[in-house]
């Protein structure tokens, strides 16, 4: 329990640093907007992670919903107040508004597959030192603890808020017919990129070859780009550039899921398949 606990903890706190820190890296290059395009792959990493956790985790699922979302609210606060500390002219940005919608309703959204694995195909994320009590996942009603618990949590959740987040009008909310696409092309390639990186990094015994990710990651990145092209027009002559930053966020992501769920296979977790009972 001891090195499970301090691995979680660990990337935790590391990941939280690195949305903190990740405002400060520069937005704009003389060709591509390097910082940007970092961040957005290890953010969409960290999202995947949260979901497969919620929907395939050991334990109770009621307790482990109300903390899925509460990481997805603590990485929006801790990349807030990042712009807060490195770039404070851009807190009223629309587009920085966004970022907590996108990352809120990336978590849920990414769930959602994970979920249908978990009780279509019995996909279970187990601990094997703890096989039988991460295989009993408890109750799902709420009881009086859980109840108590899921308040405290969005009590905790609500309380850095006045600090963290800048004046927001509900107007920015609304998604414009362009962007709507691309993110749903991301939520469509997410889908492709990360359940490949959650077999890999927990059920198969040896490591996969970077190359063999990196040219799996450039497939689905070019049939994105195709598909995005064909709805939304061509981005013109630096369509090269576009396409390497596509490529650039689905290799990221797809390393920060495979890199970090190997950790956890090196203390004992493991994506099994539960027999029905």
């Amino acid at each position: 329990m001891g090195k499970r606990a301090f691995l979680a903890a660990g990337l935790v706190v590391a990941f939280l640093a690195f949305d903190f820190l990740s405002p400060a890296l520069p937005s704009s290059g003389p060709r591509m907007p390097w910082g940007m395009l970092v961040t957005s792959g290890v953010v969409i990493g960290q999202i995947n992670l949260i979901a497969t956790w919620g929907a395939l985790g050991p334990g109770n699922v009621v307790v482990r919903m109300p903390w899925s979302i509460l990481l997805g609210i603590f990485t929006w606060y801790a990349m807030m107040l990042g712009f807060r500390a490195w770039r404070p002219e851009n807190l009223g940005s629309p587009d920085l508004a966004l970022l907590g919608p996108m990352i809120l309703g990336g978590v849920i959204v990414a769930q959602v597959p994970l979920w249908i694995a978990s009780k279509r195909f019995r996909w279970r994320l187990i601990n094997l030192e703890d096989r039988g009590n991460d295989l009993d996942g408890g109750p799902l009603q709420f009881n009086v603890r859980h109840m108590l618990l899921v308040m405290f949590l969005v009590a905790l959740a609500l309380g850095p808020a006045r600090i963290a987040l800048p004046p927001l009008a509900l107007d920015v909310f609304q998604l414009e017919g362009t962007l709507g696409v691309i993110l749903t092309a991301i939520v469509v390639t997410n889908l492709v990129m990360t359940v490949p990186c959650i077999w890999g990094a927990l059920v198969k015994a040896n490591p996969v070859s970077p190359l063999a990710w990196s040219v799996y990651c450039a497939v689905v990145t070019a049939i994105e780009f195709g598909a995005l092209c064909l709805m939304l027009g061509s981005p013109g002559s630096d369509w090269l550039e576009t396409l390497f930053g596509f490529f650039l966020v689905n290799l990221l992501q797809c390393a920060t899921v495979y890199f970090v769920l190997r950790r956890f296979r090196a203390v004992g977790f493991r994506l099994v398949h539960v027999s029905p009972v």
